[in-house]
């Protein structure tokens, strides 16, 4: 998070405006970052929608965020390691790197 705003409102604007559940920073980064988590499978394109509602929950709590500048570097990513993408074995190292 930027100088000067706090994660947890972040997390509390993405789930009571977007019905997004994001994760809070724990022990020292607390405040300090927010986490995006899930249970079971999670694919490219839903990630894609969990970076665009975090983008719109910065948006909204006055962070000065590119609108789609998260989504669109996903995208490209994504477009440009189509073998990684498409790879099963790979996904899980995928989902890391991606959550990084």
């Amino acid at each position: 998070m930027p100088q000067g705003f706090n994660a947890a409102q972040v997390i509390d604007t993405a789930f009571r405006r977007y019905n997004l559940a994001l994760g809070a920073g724990l022990s020292k980064v607390a405040g300090k970052v927010f986490r995006i988590g899930h249970l079971g499978d999670l694919n490219e394109l839903m990630l894609m929608s969990a970076i665009a509602g975090a983008e719109m929950a910065m948006l909204d709590a006055g962070i000065d965020v590119c609108p789609g500048s998260g989504v669109g570097a996903a995208g490209q990513y994504w477009r440009t390691h189509t073998q990684a993408a498409a790879d099963p074995v790979a996904k899980p190292a995928l989902r890391r790197v991606a959550a990084a």
